[in-house]
């Protein structure tokens, strides 16, 4: 993949990181959720809500970039899950243009209707189930070439997403709000979803060579030794299993 995208979508990874952790200290120390253009549950718009939305977009989209260099690099040996983890980043950005889509409207607007709430609720449940389905679909991937924890933490984000809708729909989620905010699992949510694109970021500076370098099928099939002198195996990767 060309370097200006690698490195656009590294970065990226680490602000998603970042900005997760920072919204999730927010709302332990008050309460309220937002997202992007919103400030809380209430439906003030955020000053720069325009710029806001526009990052987000562009950090989506670099970020998927990255996610499909992972699932075209295990091709090679496991088709159906690199098939399966191109439908579930394609869902993830659709759901994100949107959520994005529905905020833009939000500030054309100025205000916040009932409706808007409710799709808007609906929307940003769809992203977080996407983003979490093309983590798991990504697991043989991460299971070959990054550590065991971070192939085990993979599989987190699924049953923590079942969980949060679970307790918002039984345990006295309210219908007036953008995000599921008011139940335990979520805040669970956003700390592993932190944890986990600050490890994929890390990944991707520690094996860039994977990213970057031209490969075909023979290269990725067959042993050969890294030609930067570092003795590392390109091939061996997410193809053993």
């Amino acid at each position: 993949m060309p370097k200006v995208l690698f490195y656009a979508g590294t970065a990226f990874c680490l602000f998603l990181a970042l900005t997760t952790a920072a919204e999730l200290g927010r709302e332990v120390e008050t309460g309220a959720v937002s997202f992007i253009a919103l400030h809380g549950g209430t439906g003030p718009v955020a000053p720069h809500a325009a710029w806001a939305i526009l990052v987000a977009f562009i950090a989506g989209l670099t970020t998927a970039a990255i996610f499909l260099r992972m699932a075209a690099l295990l091709a090679a040996r496991n088709l159906f899950a690199a098939f399966f983890a191109v439908f579930a980043v394609t869902g993830a950005v659709g759901a994100l243009a949107a959520v994005l889509a529905l905020q833009a409207r939000l500030v054309v607007l100025r205000s916040a209707s009932l409706t808007l709430q409710e799709l808007h609720f609906v929307a940003a449940t769809a992203l977080a189930y996407f983003v979490a389905l093309s983590l798991i679909a990504l697991r043989p991937y991460f299971r070959i070439q990054a550590s065991r924890f971070l192939s085990a933490l993979v599989t987190f984000p699924l049953p923590l997403f079942a969980l949060m809708l679970a307790q918002y729909v039984f345990l006295g989620g309210t219908a007036t709000t953008f995000l599921p905010g008011d139940v335990a699992a979520y805040r669970v949510f956003l700390a592993v979803m932190s944890v986990l694109f600050f490890a994929i970021a890390i990944h991707c500076i520690r094996h860039r060579y994977l990213f970057l370098e031209m490969t075909n099928l023979r290269e990725l099939l067959d042993p050969r030794v890294d030609p930067t002198g570092r003795g590392v195996r390109v091939s061996g990767m997410a193809f053993d299993g």
